[in-house]
């Protein structure tokens, strides 16, 4: 087994690679409708004044104004058409003569003459030669990506073809005896014989949109087929991506391919994720191994390859940064940089930021992240209110509209996000599952105005309003039902440990998967747990934490766990088996001033909705009979 003990710094890798890496000196002339996104070698001056000529800048009559002066309401002056006034159209060329042109609608048209109460001046409504572009002006310097509206500037100045700098081209090879091609196998064949390759499709996807010209290889099994394809591309391409294969497993061969056909120049970065990232030299070309863990891949990526095509093509990406603000404490471990995907909330002009799952190979989170934030190599994380700069990777418009709740997780929020999309498509609704008192705090320090929840009192056995009222007691509050649920154990088809209730979880024999600390779910365990008098220490797997329902389901349906605590429609999507514990209410906490929202009104109206409570009936395990109702309003 291989070890990459020596890492580098992130800013030190990218030094070395920009180091070895040449900008493009050869160039392409091109249509100039085709040029859009692409960088000038040389600056575009304009072939033709636009417009060319005097032309009309109305519908209406040509005329020289010196016959009209003499015109107004009571005695009009009569001009005889195409010898003292022409009818043209906007665009068109001013006849000889003519130096300004009369709407149509203040003129009165006869056969032979068209009758004007009213005087005209000296170019009115004409456009002048050049008034846009004048022949000779430079349009667009070198070294200068063309954008659209640019496209439309270049051909109104004449210009039909520019010359560009050739596309940076990389080649993806995707590597590893487990991957299959979704594109060449049934949906059966693919659930049993290994593990679908997107990694090479999404890269292929974030090259082209970062200006690369990309093109990938077919799934690669062996070191020589890899040497092989390696030693033809570095002929074709400016720089070459081997994905996975990048580690310190006994089949992970990226590195000896490179030191065999050219340099190694780093291996291992001290950055997480993506530290088994690897980059060399091979006749020129820049060759990187990076890591087979999707969101490792993706970092390496936007790490590595943006600040490449930015040498390579001589121009810089546009990126946008903001500063956010963190809830909590987040922390990280000394001696590593930290990339983590966060999703934003935007309140009052500041952006809070929620971490996503960390976990390297949840691509998933990826998807659903709107920013980046790095955490520095010598530090410990950031503190509970610490304001840190992120690099945004969706539109803050976007963010700014659309419905953010923070809080416990249910398909209910699934169900009412695609129906929010049916129906107003410019809005989304986003939900960050992080526990419900988790959801309950945020909503007290005004960092979100939607909570879910679902945490029962102790004492007065009541749902959700005794704990509210703890954490929110001067605050205006509006809670909301959802819908009540069924709350068990979900075990295997057949029940093969034969779980029969809470107290089975603590067997030696038995594997339990935990909620998040936090979540309802993972209160009503404890406080149930307490009942029986079972000890934590006692449960194998009770420090293993998950933080959706979904992800429970999924652990026992894999067999990973025996059992663990989820709701009933859980056991209906991964067909298992369901031990009943409670019921319970899933509720919504509402800021009052949110209530006077639009986003709100169009929220309740799908909760109210036949159709929403129609699909949590037929999902199973729900009773909608008070969804919609008010239960409590504080202040």
């Amino acid at each position: 087994m291989k070890r990459y003990l020596e890492t580098i710094r992130s800013e030190e890798a990218i030094a070395k690679i920009l180091e070895h890496a040449k900008p493009i000196e050869d160039e392409e002339f091109l249509l100039t409708y085709l040029c859009t996104g692409r960088i000038t070698t040389r600056p575009v001056f304009a072939k033709l004044s636009n417009p060319p000529f005097l032309c009309s800048a109305m519908d209406g009559y040509a005329a020289s104004f010196e016959k009209t002066l003499d015109a107004d309401l009571t005695t009009p002056v009569s001009l005889k058409k195409n010898v003292d006034v022409f009818p043209v159209n906007t665009g068109d060329p001013l006849p000889g003569g003519t130096n300004a042109v009369i709407m149509v609608e203040e003129g009165e048209e006869s056969d032979t003459f068209v009758i004007i109460r009213k005087p005209a001046y000296l170019w009115q409504n004409v456009r002048m030669v050049g008034e846009d572009i004048i022949e000779g002006d430079m349009l667009i310097p070198r070294n200068h990506r063309i954008g659209a509206f640019e496209t439309g500037m270049l051909i109104a100045g004449g210009v039909t073809h520019v010359h560009v700098r050739r596309k940076p081209a990389i080649f993806i090879i995707p590597t590893g005896k487990e991957l299959i091609d979704i594109y060449q196998m049934s949906d059966e064949t693919i659930k049993r014989t290994g593990l679908v390759d997107f990694n090479s499709y999404f890269l292929l996807r974030l090259a082209e949109d970062t200006g690369f010209l990309a093109e990938k290889s077919k799934i690669v099994f062996h070191k020589d087929e890899l040497r092989n394809i390696v030693q033809e591309a570095v002929e074709k391409y400016d720089g070459i991506i081997i994905n996975a294969g990048s580690s310190a497993g006994s089949e992970d061969f990226t590195e000896s391919v490179i030191r065999e056909l050219g340099t190694l120049i780093f291996h291992g970065v001290s950055m997480m994720p993506g530290k088994p990232t690897m980059f060399g030299i091979i006749k020129g070309k820049t060759v990187f191994g990076i890591p087979g863990y999707p969101v490792s891949a993706a970092i390496s990526f936007k790490t590595f390859f943006e600040p490449l095509y930015e040498r390579l093509s001589s121009t810089q990406l546009h990126k946008k940064y903001v500063t956010c603000i963190t809830p909590y404490k987040i922390p990280s471990r000394i001696g590593i940089e930290e990339i983590l995907r966060i999703n934003l909330i935007e309140k009052k002009g500041k952006y809070y930021a929620f971490p996503l799952a960390r976990g390297a190979s949840i691509f998933s989170s990826m998807a659903r992240a709107d920013a980046l934030i790095r955490i520095p190599e010598h530090i410990e994380g950031y503190d509970e209110d610490e304001e840190i700069s992120c690099e945004m990777i969706r539109e803050g418009e976007e963010i700014g509209r659309r419905i953010h709740i923070i809080g416990s997780h249910d398909l209910s929020l699934d169900i009412l996000r695609d129906m929010m999309k049916g129906r107003h498509p410019h809005i989304d609704l986003i939900s960050t599952h992080v526990g419900s008192l988790s959801g309950i705090l945020a909503f007290r320090k005004g960092i979100t105005e939607l909570c879910t929840t679902h945490v029962i009192d102790e004492n007065e056995k009541i749902y959700n309003i005794p704990v509210i009222k703890k954490y929110l007691p001067d605050s205006p509050w509006t809670l909301i039902h959802i819908a009540k649920r069924l709350q068990g154990l979900l075990v295997g088809k057949g029940n093969p440990k034969d779980i029969k209730d809470i107290s089975d979880i603590a067997r030696n024999d038995v594997k339990f998967v935990n909620r998040q600390f936090g979540s309802g779910t993972r209160i009503l365990l404890d406080t149930m747990l307490k009942g029986k008098g079972i000890t934590k220490e006692s449960i194998n797997g009770y420090e293993r934490e998950e933080s959706s329902h979904t992800a429970v389901g999924i652990l026992v349906k894999e067999s990973i766990a025996d059992v663990g605590v989820a709701i009933y429609a859980m056991a209906k999507v991964f067909s298992l088996d369901f031990i009943p514990l409670v019921e319970e209410d899933y509720d919504l906490l509402v800021a009052k001033e949110f209530t006077e929202d639009k986003r709100f009104h169009l929220l309740m109206d799908l909760i109210l909705s036949d159709t929403f409570k129609g699909k949590l009936n037929e999902i199973g395990g729900y009773h909608t009979e008070d969804t919609g109702k008010i239960k409590y309003v504080n202040g």
